[in-house]
């Protein structure tokens, strides 16, 4: 007991030293240019407006599920310029710049949280014209990233800790603090056809 007390202490330490870095880093995806973004290593986080589809999908569905409601609670919150924004997503690539281009300007066949967006906010139908409308979501984002060029060994151990000790409801990966309800409505959802 003694021991976990110390790993709990010392992981919530690390998390709270990654996102006081990133949060310095926050800029608005409509007005961020990808080459800000570094080419090394990050982990980084998505800032979803509270009036964005999904945040309203996860709220209302809260209400349902007294354990997704428990996680919701959770979620950290920040105000921006008056409006109010979840933190629903954290992520890691060696390739930051790259990962970014995929995630905000890519499609729902190379980036997991425009896959998830497109299936729980359009649909189950895959159809390519509308990617736009996933654009247009993540375009009311806030993007915000930390670099790990000289300590890339460490960015998954580090993310696994972020998620685990975090309340991300698109991760579903190594996130053991979702309920089983919500794990598999994700799942399904990603179950596009004509993907």
């Amino acid at each position: 007991m003694k021991y976990q007390k110390l790993l709990e202490e010392e992981c919530r330490s690390i998390v709270d030293s990654v996102l006081t870095e990133m949060s310095t880093t926050r800029t608005l995806v409509k007005q961020l240019k990808s080459e800000k973004v570094p080419k090394e290593p990050i982990l980084y986080r998505w800032w979803f407006p509270e009036d964005a589809e999904v945040v309203k999908l996860i709220l209302k569905r809260g209400t349902k599920d007294a354990a997704l409601a428990k996680f919701i609670e959770q979620i950290h919150t920040c105000t921006i310029n008056g409006k109010l924004y979840y933190a629903i997503y954290f992520g890691k690539s060696n390739k930051g710049y790259r990962r970014y281009i995929q995630h905000a300007k890519g499609n729902a066949h190379v980036s997991t949280i425009r896959h998830t967006l497109y299936g729980l906010c359009i649909g189950n139908k895959y159809d390519k014209a509308k990617e736009q409308l996933i654009d247009e979501i993540l375009e009311k984002c806030y993007f915000e990233w930390i670099s790990f060029k000289d300590e890339e060994y460490l960015i998954e151990c580090i993310e696994g800790i972020c998620i685990a000790l975090g309340s991300y409801p698109l991760n579903i990966d190594g996130n053991p603090s979702i309920s089983e309800n919500w794990r598999e409505h994700i799942l399904e959802s990603r179950k596009l056809k004509n993907y």
